[in-house]
């Protein structure tokens, strides 16, 4: 899954701008990794960014995702029982988000992330410190894009909050996924792999979609060694 120690990029469609960086450890080439990624999304026009439905990360070529390899949660799973429903060895990551509802809440809406494997799918089960909790649905799409050959696509679904409030836009995201294994037989397996080449940087890029009609598009690059 060819990401990146990603440089910041901090890019602006109008008034929107979000800064956007990823990181994978190692930086190797074909090796097991694991990966962090961080947004923060604002407008210095008001006093929160517009709402954000929709989240696209294009990933460097010559990587591999091996989801299908590992334990599996489903969506149905998340929504009738939570977490604590999903099979071993699913959860692949955690992180924390910050939401804003102004000016009805007036407070940062934090939010606990905890990601699932879905196999061709990715899971972002959310448990917000007000509202109700909900899942973001990530589909992992291996298709060859230029030098992309990734693609996790999220849809964001309305983030409630108080029943008079608006919707929450998204602020802020920070996640962690690890390194992790499985074993088949003698054999074992890793979750990301980094791509199998360097010719001393990788490429990303992140693009934000804003329900507003706005997208800010922030490609970014990592050095990598062989």
């Amino acid at each position: 899954m060819g990401v990146a120690c990603l440089a910041l990029a901090s890019v602006a469609y109008g008034a929107v701008q979000v800064a956007f960086t990823a990181s994978v450890s190692p930086n190797k080439t074909n090796s097991p990794a694991g990966l962090k990624v961080k947004l923060a999304s604002s407008d210095p026009a008001a006093e929160q960014p517009p709402i954000m439905d929709r989240i696209t990360i294009k990933l460097n070529a010559g990587g591999q995702y091996n989801g299908s390899k590992f334990p599996k949660c489903s969506l149905n799973t998340l929504n009738s029982k939570g977490p604590t429903g999903c099979p071993s060895g699913s959860k692949i990551g955690s992180g924390n988000g910050v939401g804003y509802a102004k000016p009805v809440v007036t407070d940062p809406v934090k939010a606990k992330l905890t990601i699932f494997n879905g196999g061709n799918k990715i899971y972002v089960y959310v448990f917000p410190d007000l509202g109700p909790t909900f899942v973001t649905v990530g589909n992992v799409i291996h298709k060859k894009d230029g030098p992309y050959d990734y693609t996790l696509d999220f849809s964001v679904p309305p983030i409630k909050t108080l029943p008079s409030a608006p919707d929450a836009s998204v602020g802020t995201v920070d996640t962690n996924t690890p390194k992790k294994f499985v074993k088949k037989g003698k054999k074992k397996i890793s979750l990301i792999i980094t791509p199998k080449k360097c010719k001393g940087t990788w490429k990303a890029e992140g693009n934000f979609h804003f329900k507003t009609g706005e997208t800010v598009k922030s490609p970014i690059t990592q050095k990598c060694k062989k």
